[in-house]
């Protein structure tokens, strides 16, 4: 957990950098739909679900801009994990060396990216569910696909843990 690991500067590529303003443009998103549903949305608006994706818990239609504020601050707070902390103070499921640092360090900051960016779009579309839930009085129902994000989400770490098994160590 706490080796010694070299210390070799890898800093998000372009790809990675397309992703984080990817993510940027998703919160703007998220911001923007709730601007333009929000007069027309109900006072009282569904703002926790069960399993099966029906209402169990309900709330004013303010409650709704704290889904786009709290992916703000998970964002901006994962943004700095990825490009401000050096990716050598990471844990590695395999040896690090010299030969390989920059292959997994790119590999560390790649699934961070990723990570915050799949997490930003379950933020953007459960409130779209929400949004849409509060137009209709139809029980909406997209449970399955938020557990296709969440699914997602949780295995996109192993995905990489996996991949950075194959990376030759020298």
């Amino acid at each position: 957990m706490f080796r010694k690991q070299p210390k070799i500067d890898v800093k998000p590529n372009s790809i990675d950098r397309k992703l984080i303003l990817a993510g940027w443009l998703l919160i703007a998103a998220n911001f923007i739909i709730i601007l333009i549903a929000y007069a027309a949305m109900p006072e009282t608006i569904a703002t926790h679900f069960n399993l099966k994706g029906e209402p169990n818990g309900y709330s004013s239609k303010d409650s709704i801009w704290i889904m786009p504020i709290l992916n703000l601050i998970l964002y901006y707070g994962m943004n700095q994990i990825t490009t401000k902390i050096k990716p050598w103070n990471h844990n590695y499921p395999t040896k690090v060396t010299e030969k390989n640092a920059p292959k997994l360090y790119g590999m560390s900051i790649r699934m961070l990216t990723w990570l915050n960016l799949s997490i930003t779009a379950l933020f953007l579309f459960i409130t779209i569910q929400i949004i849409a839930l509060g137009y209709s009085q139809d029980n909406i129902r997209f449970s399955w696909l938020t557990m296709v994000f969440v699914g997602l989400i949780t295995l996109l770490p192993f995905v990489y843990i996996i991949k950075m098994f194959n990376v030759p160590k020298e």
